[in-house]
């Protein structure tokens, strides 16, 4: 027999405070001979970005564009794989990232 309780627990919808605010960095007034670095794991990524990265290269002189198929995972699962997005990020020299292409 299954006995029905007259108590219902019930989550809230709204989440609590994690963290602080935090700062977001100065946006680059012009790409011009920077490094964009483009994420894997975006959706169709592999067709949209070849045609960003041409229009980008039509619009700013000596910008350097580094491939999603030579980046790693961008979607860490630990705080190693993180750290590992981080240091390829700097060694790459990225200037700006090409993180979703709003699909």
């Amino acid at each position: 027999m299954t006995v029905v309780s007259d108590i219902y627990r019930v989550l809230s919808p709204v989440p609590k405070k994690t963290s602080g605010q935090l700062s977001l960095a100065t946006p680059i007034p012009d790409l011009s001979g920077k490094t964009i670095c483009a994420l894997r794991h975006t959706f169709r990524a592999d067709e949209s970005f070849p045609m960003i990265e041409a229009l980008l290269k039509e619009k700013y002189s000596g910008i350097r564009f580094i491939s999603n198929m030579e980046m790693p995972d961008a979607r860490p699962t630990n705080p190693l794989e993180e750290a590992e997005l981080i240091e390829v990020l700097k060694e790459k020299g990225c200037d700006a990232v090409l993180a979703g292409n709003g699909a």
